[in-house]
This record gives structure tokens, sequence and C-alpha cells, in this order.
């Protein structure tokens, strides 16, 4: 009894050992062979956890801390206009999701470079490749005050779902137009050495939602009423959000986010860039981080379970081979949903818990038994390789 014990571990971390150096060979061919393109380009940009934003199950609330003012296609001029208008409505800080690359005309770049030089307003620059586009001569301002705004440096996937504060860039480290905002609305309140560790690595966004959840105003909607009594004290980002405002067939400067409807397949853009940033500050300035589970932990769960898996399942195929096959399918449809719901459950209290490798290496390794089973009799008949299911 003890050596039929001793012989099934083995064979359950043989067959283990053998599905996982299949499975690698498997994706390794998928990935590099261009006969795979179609399929991996439509599932490369696909999660599962993306339902939990496009189906709505998470909390809508308005957030009462940021307005986001559209600039549609203002000429410098008006956006002069707007900009000393919100100025009066004394918020804490304004941040511009806008790079005045080029100088136009001497006297009104003069005049918005003035506008622009208050030291609560944050202004930003792009990479663009291997270069940088900065504001031009007359709406510089102190580097510390002037961010990337960049959302996207993940060449694998064009779904906005992580947010990098700093990044190491051109030889320096380049903080982001949303942590800058973010840490001057704070101000005593931002924890620079934690914030720092945190948004130093890639870190999941937690959205917050659309349009519907943000003050957002047109360019016309906010110019026409004297007094936002609102604003005061608030976070106003000016950028912008389609023409006509809010436009849904918009598509400059819009995004893919997991709040698209569309979770696979073609689908447009979703999310101009100013209300992702707007998504970012509110986590940001609320310190409503999601909670990641580390790579090792997912890798020794997976490894736990497809075992504990392989054991029962390789005692069933020998002892219970009529109703083998049923319970497998049964098992494995059964662990499959449970995992799947489990993970949207610890991502609505805030824990992002990937499931996809831990289904895929169970259920793919219980289907290589009867593989490993071919493998391990031909080494029984060459050289008497003893098994769990080949016993003298």
């Amino acid at each position: 009894m003890r050596k039929n014990i001793k012989l099934l571990m083995k064979d359950a971390g043989l067959c283990l050992l053998f599905s996982v150096i299949i499975l690698y060979l498997i994706s390794f061919l998928i990935v590099n062979l261009s006969i795979f393109n179609p399929f991996t380009n439509a599932f490369k940009d696909f999660s599962f956890l993306d339902l939990y934003y496009s189906q709505e199950m998470f909390e809508k609330k308005p957030v009462k801390d940021i307005v986001v003012v559209n600039i549609e296609h203002k000429d410098r001029f008006e956006i002069q206009q707007l900009i000393e208008h919100i100025k009066k409505q004394e918020p804490k800080v304004i941040g511009l999701d806008i790079v005045f690359k080029d100088r136009k005309d001497n006297f009104l770049d003069s005049l918005l470079g003035e506008s622009l030089q208050s030291g609560n307003i944050i202004l930003s620059k792009a990479f663009l490749g291997d270069t940088w586009a900065y504001n031009a001569g007359p709406f510089k301002k102190n580097h510390e005050l002037v961010g990337y705004s960049n959302l996207n440096f993940n060449l694998k996937t064009d779904v906005i779902r992580e947010f990098e504060g700093y990044q190491d860039l051109s030889d320096t480290t380049q903080t982001s137009f949303s942590t800058l905002v973010s840490k001057k609305y704070l101000g005593e309140k931002w924890e620079a050495e934690t914030m720092n560790n945190k948004l130093s690595k890639p870190i999941p966004i937690n959205y917050s939602g659309t349009t519907d959840q943000f003050f957002t105003f047109s360019y016309q909607e906010f110019m026409e009423t004297e007094t936002h009594l609102f604003v005061k004290d608030k976070i106003v980002l000016v950028g912008y959000v389609g023409t006509p405002h809010t436009s849904v067939y918009d598509i400059e400067d819009k995004f893919f986010t997991p709040l698209n409807t569309k979770t696979a397949g073609k689908s447009p853009p979703d999310m101009f860039g100013v209300l992702i940033h707007a998504n970012i500050i509110a986590m940001l300035i609320n310190k409503d981080f999601i909670k990641v589970i580390p790579k090792w932990i997912i890798l020794l769960i997976t490894v736990i379970i497809t075992y504990i898996a392989l054991l029962y399942f390789m005692y069933a195929s020998t002892k219970k081979p009529v109703s083998y096959m049923l319970n497998k399918k049964v098992v494995q449809l059964l662990f499959t949903v449970f995992l799947l719901w489990f993970s949207l459950w610890l991502y609505k209290n805030k824990i992002l818990f990937k499931p996809e490798l831990i289904i895929a290496v169970l259920v793919l390794s219980v289907e290589f038994i009867g593989l490993y089973k071919i493998l391990i009799f031909k080494l029984n008949k060459k050289y008497k390789w003893k098994s769990y299911f080949f016993q003298e």
C-alpha cells in the first residue's frame, strides 16, 4: 500500500513536469510562428477580469475632487481665456493634458505662456519613441511642474490596465503628469517614500468610471457660467474629450480600457486620455489601490493544485475507469467556473488574482495523463520503469 502511494506521488510529479514542458513548447510555437499571429493578436488584449468593468460590476460613485473641461479644437486665445476663467474659481490644481509643441502667433503665445506660469498649473510633455515632444519656448516652466502624459509603455497590449508613475527615460527618472497633479493636490499628505516605491513599477489602475462619474464640461458650458463654486480647492483637468463634447465616434486621443463594453474582437477605443488621467489621479489621491497577488504565489498555487488534481485523477483512472472520463470533465468545469468567480470576487475587493495560468496548467495537465501513460508504458517495456500504472 505504501509502495503504491509512493509510486502514485512520483507519477503525479513526473506528469506535472511532463505537462509543463509540453505547455511551454506549445506556447513557444504559438508565440513565434507567424501562422498563429491571427490567434495571438485576437487574444493579446484580452483579460478575463475586464468583465468586472465592461459588465459594470464595480460600484459607480461620483468623483467629487476632479473636474474635467474639454478644450475641443479651440485655438490658443480661447484656451488662454479658459485658463484665466478656471483660475478665478480658485482650484487647488490645474492640469493641462496638452502639449503646445510649436510657436504660432507671438502675441497670443506670450499671453498664453504667462497664464501658464502659475505655481498650481501642471503641464504635459510626451515621449515619442526616442524623442520628447516638449512645450515650445513661451510655454516652458519649472521641470518639476511638467510630467509625461504617456499612458502606455507596454508594447504587448493596447489596453490601458496599468500605470507607472515614474519612468527611466533619456537617462533620467521622469515623473508622470498624473503623479505630479496628485502630488500637488495632496501637498504634505503625499507620502513621498511610499509612493515613490509603489509607482516605480506598473500597478493596476482602479477605474472609477467614465464621464458619468466625473464632473465633465464642454468649453462652452464652463465659460457660460461666471462662478463655479464647487471648483474651489478641487483639481481641474483640461484636455480633449471629443468634438462634439464626449462624442463616441471621435477617436482622437482615445484609448482602449477595461471599461470597453466589447471585451474581445474588433471595437473602437472607448476613453479619452484626459479621462484616464482623471481615473489615475482619483486612485492616487484617495489611495484606492488594487493589491496584486505576486507571481510566485500564483506559481506555487498552480503547482500545488495541479499536483493534487493529478494524484486524484491518476488514482481514479485505475480504480474508477467507468466514471473516470465523466468525473474528469465535471471537475474541470466546476473548478474553472469556481476559480473565475473567485477571481472576480477578489477583484471586487481590490485584490488582483489572475487565474488563467492555474486553469490552463491544471486542465491541460489532467488531459495529458493519457499521453503520460503511453510514455511510461514504453519506458516500462524497455527499461522496466516502475510506475503506479505498471506494477509487478
